[in-house]
């Protein structure tokens, strides 16, 4: 699967704050390659769109008569987002707070959310083990060991990056089982902290659970530091996994067990099949397993991973199939509860937008996603010197309700404004920001 590497975006358009037909162009110079562009994803139902940040609209690309464009134009915006147009008629830019992006089933995703829906698979042929070369690759992995060299032409550059990642980490090749994280507070602190995750996994894992009865195979949720959150299995399979800890609270990261699928994934951002000896440590290798990463469908972060895991004897290429599909399926509830937060704040802050004319006004969600930014947000937010890019895909930790409030976390320009919950059927579904720069 292509690595699509959302902190490296520069996107300069919205730092200067209005979208102009040049800064489309660069947008699709960037994305190009990379499923962020119409023509690469209309195939998956995305259809070019524009997100209004102040009222939370999204508007259909179109052209200036109406019908419906295949590609990011201004032209069929309406007249109150447009900034400047020429003699002509047409549209050169827009006011800000007007992001490109696209709709799909009735959601809007910035590019850079529908580049890492629409990341394809790479050459399958690297990523499947080979159970016929267990022999040569124990005699490989030994070599490894005394010189750091071994035949290039079956260790497949997955297993030997990250062979060379464990030597250089100093990973006891020897190790025997993971490491167990004993505290139980500390455990279920981190599982607090992964609730969204967690309630997103549980129906898959149950399911999956139920399909994988008597298959002597185990499926589990892993968090984004390797730690296990949560294992399915029959009782005799989980009796096989606690002999090395692939058990909730074992700490699965590549530096501290080696090369394996969970920690290998997370390592890489990419699905990982591996068998036998494949695996670093010696304690691990009558194992084989197949892991994919789960990524935040809001700003494409990786929050974990789904692995499938069983002894050696029950290796199956397919695996690898059934844990992307597991990844795909959780990231999928993960979108659904993205979005329903987002409409909450929408129809939450109607009327809060609408009574404040003078104050910059930020809305958030419960998780500290930016929603909506009124037009006063932009130039209070420069005066106060905060380097916040006004999209979708910005997020405020100091603002994640879920969260134990710190002070670590708060930017130096938000510590003097007035925030206030936003409220929806007598629930708490976020946080209102109210801009004042006179402090």
């Amino acid at each position: 699967m292509s690595t699509i590497k959302f902190d490296t975006v520069e996107d300069t358009t919205t730092k200067r704050g209005a979208l102009t037909l040049e800064g489309l162009q660069e947008e699709n110079d960037f994305y190009r390659g990379k499923g962020g562009i119409s023509e690469e994803n209309r195939a998956y139902g995305f259809k070019p769109a524009f997100y209004d940040m102040e009222s939370g609209t999204v508007y259909d690309s179109k052209f200036a008569n109406g019908h419906e464009a295949p590609m990011h134009v201004l032209d069929g915006l309406p007249n109150d987002v447009v900034a400047s147009r020429l003699s002509d008629g047409k549209v050169t830019a827009v006011r800000p707070g007007i992001i490109s992006g696209f709709v799909q089933r009735g959601h809007f995703y910035t590019r850079e959310q529908a580049a890492l829906a629409t990341a394809q698979m790479r050459d399958r042929t690297q990523m499947l083990s080979n159970p016929q070369q267990h022999n040569q690759l124990l005699a490989a992995w030994e070599k490894f060991l005394v010189d750091e060299e071994y035949p290039g032409d079956f260790i497949r550059p997955v297993v030997g990056d990250s062979w060379r990642r464990c030597y250089e980490s100093q990973t006891d090749p020897e190790l025997q089982y993971a490491p167990l994280l004993s505290d139980s507070d500390q455990l279920e602190h981190r599982r607090v902290i992964q609730a969204d995750l967690l309630k997103a996994a549980h129906p898959i894992l149950q399911r999956a659970s139920q399909v994988l009865f008597r298959t002597d195979s185990l499926i589990l949720l892993a968090d984004a530091e390797g730690l296990i959150l949560d294992v399915k299995a029959d009782e005799g399979v989980l009796s096989q996994a606690r002999d090395i800890n692939l058990v909730q609270g074992g700490v699965w990261d590549e530096k501290t067990a080696g090369t394996n699928a969970v920690g290998t994934a997370l390592a890489a951002a990419e699905p990982v099949q591996l068998y036998g000896a494949e695996h670093f440590c010696a304690g691990i290798k009558h194992w084989t397993c197949s892991a994919d990463v789960i990524r935040d469908p809001h700003d494409g972060k990786v929050l974990g991973a789904v692995d499938l895991s069983g002894l050696t004897d029950t290796y199956q290429s397919n695996a690898l199939d059934f844990a992307i599909m597991a990844a795909r399926l959780i990231e999928s509830n993960l979108a659904k509860d993205y979005f329903h937060s987002r409409q909450q704040v929408i129809e939450a802050t109607r009327t809060m937008f609408l009574g404040w004319k003078t104050e910059g006004l930020l809305a958030f969600d419960r998780r500290g996603r930016l929603v909506r930014a009124n037009q006063q947000a932009h130039p209070t937010l420069k005066l106060l010197g905060a380097d916040l890019v006004l999209s979708p895909q910005c997020r405020l930790p100091a603002l994640d309700l879920e969260l134990p409030l710190s002070k670590a976390n708060m930017p130096v320009w938000l510590e003097k404004q007035l925030t206030l919950p936003i409220e929806l059927h007598h629930n708490i579904v976020g946080t209102l920001v109210v801009l004042s720069a006179q402090h």
